[in-house]
């Protein structure tokens, strides 16, 4: 996720097609790269930090700044840009992207934004799409169509939008819409859970923490389903 005035956002039907392409051959190439709030998801980091061979811990304190937001209820984790007076991405080159095939899921959806609208009466959430069109892309100036649920499998967005799924029911409850806030040890217990997974699978393995429903925890192997079996648990011990 990365943040965009409200003047650069177009909304987009499901089924409605754009226009766009991206590459090298484009004088625009890895401008979006730069300048930008970039929002890492708990899969975004663990993608990231076993591309790069690192543990959580270091990835986060190399390549990560997380904050706290009054408006926001927990903390968000940014991408730490270089400070070379574009506040370029630490993973950019000429070449264009040095992590292509583990890179965000704000980046694999771009020009696309994609949200949730949570359902209710135990229906589907709906999916809401946007573009986002600025002034320095030129990638709208093509013959190649798109639309939504293509561009989002082309670009290898379905683990991604799981996980963001998964978490649309902790991070947008109802007690939260309705003004609770998580107090500073759960929103470390946030960070640790989701953010350092190592930790979190640790606290599986000794009994600190039973996941239910997932047969034997203590020898799961599987992060990425970890990271969605961490995200349940939160959501139980937090909203039950």
């Amino acid at each position: 996720m990365s943040f965009q005035p409200p003047e650069k956002v177009q909304s987009l039907q499901p089924g409605e097609s754009f226009r766009f392409t991206c590459g090298p051959d484009l004088s625009c190439f890895t401008e979006c790269c730069r300048s930008l709030d970039l929002v890492l998801s708990p899969y975004d980091v663990l993608r990231l930090r076993k591309r790069l061979g690192l543990d959580s811990a270091a990835f986060l304190e190399q390549y990560a700044v997380v904050e706290e937001r009054e408006d926001e209820a927990l903390p968000l984790v940014f991408l730490a840009m270089i400070d070379d007076g574009r506040a370029s991405c630490p993973f950019v080159s000429a070449s264009g992207c040095t992590v292509y095939e583990d890179r965000p899921a704000a980046c694999r959806a771009y020009p696309l934004g994609r949200g949730l609208r949570p359902a209710g009466c135990g229906g589907r959430p709906q999916e809401l799409f946007v573009l986002v069109r600025e002034e320095h892309c030129r990638g709208f100036a093509t013959d190649r169509e798109n639309d939504p649920a293509g561009w989002m499998n082309d670009q290898g967005l379905n683990e991604y939008n799981r996980c963001s799924d998964a978490l649309l029911p902790l991070l947008r409850h109802r007690r939260i819409l309705q003004g609770w806030r998580p107090s500073a040890a759960q929103r470390d217990e946030y960070l640790q859970a989701l953010y350092q997974l190592e930790d979190f699978r640790e606290r599986v393995r000794s009994g600190e923490v039973v996941l239910s429903g997932s047969g034997d925890p203590g020898a799961a192997t599987d992060d990425y389903e970890l990271l969605l079996a961490a995200i349940a648990w939160l959501n139980h011990s937090w909203h039950r």
